[in-house]
């Protein structure tokens, strides 16, 4: 080892003397400097000999060497941007706001033109489904009805109660005609209702007063029925006694039968009417009972109408409702897709576009598959709108917001994810002109997802090929 070091410095240290000769006598390998008037005198051969060969090619050959190495440097340490270019367009922060109708109708009125401004909850255009109308009308109609039926139940049945007539009072909602109708009605039914229980009272009033007259005749009758018995009693002695004849005594005796028939009779009907006047008031009291039970049952059914009716007419209403297409937001009508009167619409059929307005501009761009693993928010954008040529009239740039985390199916393009970028500005200076942005447009998108060498992209297919070669599919 110590030997070949030797041999190396050896050698090195005589290239070393050669090169130190060959530099100190390299004035003399030198051919002698002759103007340009002493080579017009020599010899053609001297001249052609003596004279300097031209500079040209040798600052060339330095040029171009010195720009390879620029360029090599410029390679290992310069920088591109990577870049994933994605298709797209500007939209509104708001979205365009789509107007369809829910159902089969027909076109009544439209009433906005393609870029009018709208504000929102105006009409924009007005349908006509069939049977809208007479379905709303129909539910109404129902809904009052069962109203004004629980209304005069109701007041039917507290009037009973009370005993005075029924009072309806007015509603929102009711018609003036109907009221009047079911106070009529109200009023026939509680005096068809008293009538039977006066009818009823008066009954027991006349049975009562016929008690009364039975029970003041039967104490005189009891006294009568007594005072005969002691004197049949009496006339029984005296006929043993031979004082009095037996006919005296039978006619005494058919006086007691005749009173005690009486008292026994009178008492019986005291009875009578006493079951007569309790099977009255229990009539009375079935009456009542049956008539609050018939209101009370139909102001339930009614109540239950009511109950069903209600959603029926704000069902119908919403419906009706939705037959005029208004404004969600203040913005700009676009694509307007409906201009014949009496045309059909069929459900969820696209007929205008709202633009909002005052909403922030975004562009929505789709990424490629290949290239949305290295796409993330907050990434720097450059947005070249096909409308103005960027050559011309310059890019916008951006900030990516929101990046997909789902693919979108196309058929030719295949997975694409959807990302969301703001504008750093909605302008772009058009020969001295601020020209806005508008919803629509079409736009490349360059999203900067990084930086990398220039060196690599020319070293990147020797990798590959490197990485790929020895092997076999």
């Amino acid at each position: 080892m110590t030997h070949r070091l030797e041999a190396l410095l050896d050698v090195a240290r005589r290239y070393g003397e050669v090169f130190r000769a060959a530099w100190a006598e390299r004035k003399q390998l030198e051919p002698v400097r002759r103007t340009r008037e002493e080579l017009a005198f020599l010899p053609a051969h001297l001249e052609l000999t003596d004279t300097p060969l031209s500079p040209a090619p040798r600052w060339s050959m330095r040029i171009i060497v010195a720009l390879f190495a620029v360029a090599l440097l410029w390679a290992c340490f310069g920088r591109l941007d990577i870049v994933a270019v994605a298709p797209g367009k500007i939209v509104s922060s708001g979205r365009t706001k789509v107007i369809q109708p829910m159902e089969t109708s027909v076109v009544r009125r439209i009433l906005v033109q393609d870029g009018q401004a709208v504000k929102r909850g105006d009409l924009l255009v007005e349908l006509d489904a069939v049977g809208v109308e007479a379905d709303a009308a129909k539910a109404a109609d129902a809904l009052v009805s069962a109203r004004l039926t629980a209304m005069r139940a109701a007041a039917v049945v507290a009037a009973i109660d009370a005993g005075t007539p029924p009072q309806l009072a007015a509603e929102d909602g009711l018609p003036e005609a109907g009221l009047k109708a079911a106070r009529q009605l109200a009023g026939s039914e509680f005096a068809t209702f008293q009538a039977k229980r006066q009818g009823l009272e008066a009954a027991i009033a006349q049975k009562q007063a016929e008690l009364h007259t039975v029970e003041a005749s039967i104490d005189p009758l009891a006294q009568y029925a007594q005072i005969a018995r002691a004197r049949v009693d009496d006339y029984k002695k005296l006929l043993a006694k031979e004082y009095v004849s037996r006919q005296d005594y039978l006619t005494r005796e058919q006086e007691r039968i005749n009173a005690e028939r009486d008292l026994a009779s009178q008492r019986n009907r005291r009875l009578e009417l006493l079951s007569a006047i309790a099977g009255a008031r229990e009539e009375l009291a079935l009456t009542v009972a049956d008539t609050r039970r018939q209101l009370l049952d139909e102001e339930r059914q009614a109540r239950e109408q009511i109950r069903q009716s209600a959603p029926d007419v704000a069902r119908t209403s919403q419906r009706d409702a939705l037959m005029q297409l208004r404004a969600p937001v203040d913005g700009t009508v676009q694509q307007l897709d409906i201009h014949t009167i009496g045309g059909v619409v069929t459900p969820a059929q696209p007929l205008l576009s709202i633009v909002p307005a005052e909403e922030s501009l975004e562009a929505e761009a789709t990424v490629f598959n290949k290239d949305i693993g290295f796409v993330r928010p907050g990434q720097a954008v450059t947005l070249k709108l096909d409308s103005f040529p960027y050559t011309r009239y310059g890019y916008v740039t951006g900030t990516v917001v929101v990046v997909s985390h789902d693919a979108v199916k196309d058929e030719k393009l295949g997975l694409l994810f959807p990302v969301r970028i703001r504008l750093d500005r909605a302008f772009l200076d058009i020969d001295g002109a601020k020209v806005g942005i508008t919803p629509g447009m079409s736009l490349s998108a360059e999203i900067k997802t990084g930086k990398r060498k220039v060196i690599d992209y020319l070293l990147s297919p020797l990798h590959q090929q490197g990485a790929e070669a020895m092997r076999e599919r």
